[in-house]
């Protein structure tokens, strides 16, 4: 089976095919409108597609082909899933949360999981040793820090970090010298502590705890947490295509 998904985030919107469980194409742009999929579904030969937005709800009827729109799932808390929801309020998850989870899930098939998704926002969840979702914690991520610190301050300055320091190729300081590096200490310094004490809170409960790290920031992490971890781009990808399989 040939399955479009869609990931419509609050920065891009992103697509990618998925031939029997392996990804074969992904694209990225500004919005779901800009992605061409009339074209990619003509092109790949898609059966049925799903779809998590996060962002503006684009109108998939129009942007879609007539046959793979008559087999087209939005996930909601009402999708059937692998997992249980243990979440008291399941109309307010964003449910790409969950989607990275069963997307760990089906590259680990035992033990509790612990998924960071570091993007816009730093979400962290957790799915036990039963396949129950315990639900999670939500932190701003790196950039909304150094924006707030811009935004919020009178003479604060807008740090970006370089690409170098984005994937975790140079080390960023945790004392810093100028307020650039002060700056960059406070804010990623910040962001590792955090993620390493909900890491070290959770293996306490769950000795055989795995990490696994996703999105935009997920090679920075990667590189500075001190705990066994898998990182990959596709895990929203992975659980959102099992998620297709269950709801087709």
């Amino acid at each position: 089976m040939t399955h479009l998904i869609l990931d419509i985030g609050n920065t891009h919107a992103k697509a990618a095919v998925v031939v029997d469980g392996t990804v074969v194409t992904q694209s990225v742009a500004d919005s779901a409108d800009q992605l061409s999929l009339m074209a990619l579904c003509a092109t790949r030969g898609v059966d049925s597609a799903i779809a998590s937005v996060v962002g503006r709800q684009p109108d998939f009827e129009a942007l879609l082909p007539t046959d793979v729109y008559a087999h087209f799932h939005q996930l909601s808390h009402s999708s059937r899933l692998p997992v249980t929801l243990d979440y008291d309020t399941p109309e307010t998850l964003g449910m790409d949360r969950v989607a990275a989870v069963v997307g760990a899930r089906q590259m680990a098939p035992d033990g509790a999981l612990l998924v960071v998704d570091a993007g816009s926002c730093i979400t962290i969840d957790l799915l036990d040793e039963n396949d129950h979702y315990r639900g999670g914690a939500i932190l701003p991520g790196i950039h909304m820090r150094l924006n707030a610190l811009h935004n919020y301050t009178a003479a604060l300055p807008l740090v970006t970090l370089t690409p170098d320091e984005r994937q975790g190729l140079v080390d960023t300081p945790t004392t810093g010298r100028s307020t650039r590096e002060s700056i960059v200490a406070g804010v990623c310094s910040s962001c590792l502590f955090e993620i390493q004490g909900f890491i070290n809170h959770h293996q306490q409960s769950h000795p055989s705890l795995k990490l696994f790290l996703t999105g935009g920031d997920a090679d920075f992490f990667a590189n500075r947490l001190f705990f066994p971890k898998f990182a990959t781009q596709n895990l929203l990808t992975i659980g959102l295509d099992k998620i297709l399989e269950i709801n087709t």
